[in-house]
């Protein structure tokens, strides 16, 4: 199964997201040196450069990610909406708003992240913030 996650952001929220990741356009650009055939690493510096002169365009990017071990279910798929939706601010809550319980919530949280669908970030008091990070997620079968 094949997983296009679609996400819209301004060309200055690309560049803030490059800066997290390579630190500067200059040490991209030293790693590219170093490792040539990274098409990554170039379409990553091609589009820095492109966005830096037009920080208020919108993108679309997709991410694609190909698993056989994908289970969507109802509870999965409303898991999705409601951490978009609501943006719960643990994984407690977010059972609670989707009225089950977190034994059963909680593998299916972790299921999801390790599909790259979500992330967990840290919270308070050692809880897991669930988010999504996408606008978008097709399913190609």
């Amino acid at each position: 199964m094949m997983v296009s996650l679609v996400k819209e952001q301004k060309g200055n929220e690309f560049i803030q997201e490059m800066e997290k990741t390579y630190k500067s356009l200059e040490e991209a650009e030293k790693l590219l040196k170093r490792t040539p055939r990274n098409m990554i690493l170039y379409v990553d510096i091609e589009n820095w450069k492109y966005y830096k002169k037009h920080p208020d365009e919108t993108i679309k990017r997709t991410t694609s990610i190909v698993t056989k071990k994908l289970t969507l279910g109802e509870l999965e798929i409303e898991l999705l909406n409601t951490i978009k939706r609501d943006k719960p601010k643990s994984i407690r809550e977010l059972a609670k708003i989707v009225n089950k319980d977190i034994s059963s919530v909680q593998p299916k949280v972790k299921n999801l992240e390790q599909e790259g669908l979500i992330e967990l970030k840290e919270g308070n008091k050692n809880s897991k913030i669930p988010y999504l990070n996408y606008d978008e997620i097709t399913l190609a079968i």
